[in-house]
């Protein structure tokens, strides 16, 4: 709304819509567009035994090159760390000093010798790579990089050549594991699973997983800014070159000090809560024991921190959670240094595949690192290391099918069984992975020892599913109308709304409706069909109107399928005036409306342009006076704005309009004394003999269907009068059906049925159930004595045309539904009711007492056209939920004597 950067277009609406990294304005980097991948990060204290351990020192390197021997008290007191210490082939880190623990990284990303790794799938196994060496250059200032990569410099570290990098191996599983009654809420709770005893990780089942007093977590977005220089290519890079990555601090941009602890937010409320234990580190080298270099020691702006680091060790170390605290409350001048380590990332990104893009996902790391494509490890660095690269070739993977086939083992893979359309394993003929199917890629780090953290991702994915913690996104929006004619809409959301949001709501609902001081919240796109006055022919016409709220509910935490908001509001035109009705079915909705001039450099902007004001000259002119008069931004509780609307009409959330979901049977009397049946039952009973000696199913009940006028309700039949109901369940005094109705015995229409209406009293021979239907349905009704005998049934299904039929056919084309869904009888709606014989199965009369009558009607989903009253010409689309009722009643019988 108030963003004016013409239309750089945001995450938004509709459950299958999707983002390109270019749509979304970055909030991290100002001026830039960036993709989005949902992170779950959890904090940990620097006292956890697989932290700040420094494992990978703990044999020698090269003798006395790097220590002495002589460890800090907190290391040499902890009998956990010293039995660790000493089992170091179980719990050793690779590094150059215990090369054989690990396998040696790759330059390009891939390892030195792929065949040790057990973990990896075969075809991985055969990328090999080069010995990737990291160092420190004597620049200005100092930079730390790839020997290689570096364009100045000398490589400081190992005689000008610098440090081989190592990772260690098959500490994670190949696979990871869902729970499938998650739903899709698996997707955000994957198993990352120990394969074995390395590098210190002792309690790897907590790295990754919700524990109580142990770790603390926070659901956020990173964003990738988009690399200017690459096509297609969206980087982050956070190394010791530019401060490291520290996801739960605020940091200046400008002095680097830490400002506060970035405040979480609870998913529900939106409050902000307590879940990171703050920064207990500094980020800095500084081991537990007397290094060789330790009086040479800078950061990366060249500042000595020798003195920083033997105050650190004096007040406790890296392992005392109070020490760095004490120490900037002494000397703020150390916050540049001050920040919030000892955390583990999961990050996760759908994205569809390019069959032949050549797309990749680089990520590079200093601690644990693993990539996993449909819950299949793809990247293995594990351990604390230097500065790590792991890649993934997309096509590389789909030609091999990952994630799909069994493994040397015949285990298949977690995902293997996702063969819908568009799913991962929906494969080619070949059996690899499809041009236009829907992949997930989890990846694992952990920052477990302080010096920085680095962490750069590289990708060229050009297609990725809205992020869940980011920008709100509406799933699904359903109008509904109570029995009392009121309606309400509800939507649900991948976020909750922020405080400011709903604050801003609030008042908006305080001032009014349309007053000056209200804000509407979402625009609405209503498309009507126009007949061409000589051919006939329809022509869409598109309006635009503005839905302020009158009520606003808590959200509805629905698990994987978001937050649900039900809210009531007013549709108005750009004029103020009312619209009667309000939100209709098909109906499409958005959040803010970003304000543009309609001339846009880039070319994907010009075409989001393009496709609006090819809805129409007026289309277009008319989103931007919504966004004049919209006061606010929407922005989900972790403060992530909508920057826009979908980048083409197609995306909007189309509202489902369902009426009343509650489908509930009417009956018709509790009369006991019934006018008499001898005859019909004369009649059932031939008709039984004709059959074995009982009635055939659909022939104990007359079943009437009766068209809704316009005129019921009212005027309003989308909200029958309980006179109506009665009017319309009644039989005639000779079984004939009323106006607009029709008779079916035995499943076929017939003129009358057998059941009837006493002249005199009015009372009715048969039992009558009522329900509405304008769709197909099934209904089955099963009578059993007062002992619990069976006595008799009903059953009988319509498919969608013979309901059509029973309401009197095609009788007109609308211009809110348009000729895709034309009206069928009146109202498009119609009233069923269910007359049962006073039979049993074989067509006897039933004897005079108590009966338990068992009813189940299952209304199908089912979408079509209604007319909701004479001022309704529009008229407008309803959808039908599916439905399955039960309802238990017992009802008397006595036979009145003729």
């Amino acid at each position: 709304m108030k963003l004016k950067s013409g239309l750089a277009v945001a995450l938004l609406m509709g459950g299958v819509s999707v983002v390109t990294a270019e749509e979304v304005v970055c909030a991290e980097f100002p001026g830039k567009k960036c993709a989005q991948v949902d992170i779950v990060v959890r904090d940990f204290q620097v006292t956890h035994p697989d932290f700040e351990n420094f494992t990978e020192e703990a044999v020698k390197s090269g003798g006395t090159q790097y220590m002495d021997g002589t460890w800090h008290p907190a290391y040499t007191q902890d009998a956990n760390w010293m039995a660790k210490r000493a089992d170091n082939t179980s719990w050793g880190c690779a590094n150059q000093g215990n090369p054989h623990l690990g396998v040696g990284a790759g330059i390009d990303g891939y390892p030195v010798n792929p065949a040790i790794m057990t973990q990896l799938p075969v075809y991985l196994k055969t990328k090999a790579g080069i010995q990737a060496y990291y160092s420190e250059f004597n620049s200005n200032p100092i930079t730390r990089a790839y020997v290689g990569e570096q364009k100045g410099g000398t490589a400081q570290w190992e005689e000008g050549k610098g440090q081989p990098v190592f990772v260690t191996h098959d500490m994670a599983a190949r696979y990871l594991a869902f729970d499938p009654n998650k739903g899709e809420e698996m997707m955000y709770e994957p198993t990352i699973i120990k394969n074995r005893n390395a590098c210190d990780n002792q309690h790897f089942d907590q790295w990754y997983a919700d524990v109580a007093g142990t770790n603390l977590r926070q659901n956020m977005v990173l964003e990738l800014p988009k690399d200017e220089t690459a096509a297609n290519m969206y980087e982050v890079d956070y190394d010791w070159n530019n401060g490291g990555y520290s996801p739960l601090d605020v940091i200046d941009p400008t002095t680097r000090n830490w400002l506060y602890s970035k405040p979480g937010r609870d998913l529900i409320t939106g409050q902000e809560v307590p879940n990171q234990f703050g920064p207990q580190s500094f980020s800095i080298f500084c081991p537990p024991y007397n290094y060789q270099w330790a009086e040479a020691q800078a950061d990366y702006q060249g500042n000595n921190t020798a003195s920083l680091c033997n105050q650190w060790k004096a007040a406790g170390g890296p392992k005392s959670p109070d020490a760095a605290t004490a120490i900037v409350n002494s000397n703020p001048a150390y916050l540049k240094y001050y920040r919030n380590y000892a955390f583990t990332m999961m990050g996760y990104v759908k994205f569809k595949y390019k069959k032949g893009g050549g797309e990749i996902f680089e990520f590079t790391g200093d601690d644990d690192m693993w990539i996993y494509i449909d819950g299949v490890l793809a990247v293995d660095l594990g351990g604390t290391h230097l500065a790590a690269r792991g890649k993934v070739e997309m096509d590389y993977l789909g030609l091999n099918g990952h994630g799909c086939h069994a493994d040397e083992n015949g285990v298949l893979p977690p995902l293997s069984g996702s063969k819908g359309a568009t799913e991962n394993c929906d494969l080619d003929p070949d059996g690899t992975w499809k041009d236009g199917s829907w992949h997930h890629l989890h990846f694992f780090y952990a920052d477990r020892q302080t010096d920085g953290s680095n962490m750069r991702i590289r990708t060229s994915l050009s297609e990725m599913a809205p992020s869940r913690f980011g920008q709100p996104i509406i799933n699904k929006s359903v109008v509904t109308v109570d029995q009392a004619g009121n309606q309400s809409v509800s939507i649900t959301m991948n976020t909750a709304l922020s405080e400011q949001t709903v604050n801003g709501i609030n008042n908006s609902i305080l001032a009014g409706a349309g007053s000056e001081a209200s804000s509407p919240v979402m625009v609405v796109m209503r498309t009507t069909y126009v007949p061409d006055p000589v051919t006939g022919v329809q022509t869409p016409v598109v309006k635009v109107y503005g839905y302020y709220l009158t009520s606003l509910s808590e959200p509805v935490n629905l698990g994987s399928q978001g937050l649900q908001y039900n809210m009531t509001g007013v549709l108005m035109d750009e004029n103020g005036q009312i619209i009667e009705g309000g939100i209709s079915g098909n109906d499409k909705l958005a959040f803010n409306v970003v304000p543009g001039e309609g001339t846009f450099q880039d070319e994907q902007q010009q075409a989001i342009y393009e496709s609006y004001t090819g809805m129409g000259p007026a289309v277009w002119q008319s989103l931007q006076n919504w966004s004049s008069k919209m006061k606010f931004d929407i922005a989900s509780s972790s403060g992530k704005p909508v920057a826009g609307f979908p980048d083409s009409p197609d995306d909007w959330s189309v509202t489902t309009f369902v009426g009343d979901p509650h489908v509930e049977s009417y009956v018709l009397d509790s009369a006991i004394t019934r006018p008499d049946f001898n005859a019909q039952a004369n009649q059932l009973t031939a008709i039984a003999g004709n059959h074995d000696g009982e009635l055939p199913n659909n022939f104990t009940a007359d079943l009437i269907i009766t068209s809704i006028p316009a005129s019921a309700g009212g005027g309003r039949p989308l909200v029958l009068k309980p006179e109506d109901k009665e009017s319309f369940s009644k039989a005639s005094a000779d079984g004939s059906p009323s106006e607009n109705s029709k008779v079916f015995t035995g499943g076929n229409a017939t003129g009358s049925g057998l059941c009837y209406a006493d002249a005199g009293t009015g009372m009715e021979s048969c039992i009558s159930f009522a329900y509405p239907v304008s769709g197909p349905f099934r209904l089955n009704i099963r009578v059993f004595d007062h002992l619990g005998h069976f006595v008799t049934q009903f059953q009988q299904s319509m498919n969608a045309q013979e309901v059509q039929a029973a309401l009197g056919g095609q009788t007109a084309t609308l211009s809110g539904c348009g000729p895709e869904l034309p009206l069928y009888g009146n109202t498009g709606m119609g009233w069923m009711t269910v007359k049962m014989y006073p039979v049993s199965k074989n067509g006897k009369l039933m004897a005079t007492g108590p009966y338990i009558y068992h009813v189940t009607y299952i209304q199908e989903e089912y979408q079509y056209c209604v007319k909701n009253g004479d001022g309704d010409e529009a008229g407008q689309v309803k959808t039908n939920n599916y439905v399955r009722t039960f309802n238990e009643y017992v009802k008397g019988y006595r036979r009145q004597k003729r």
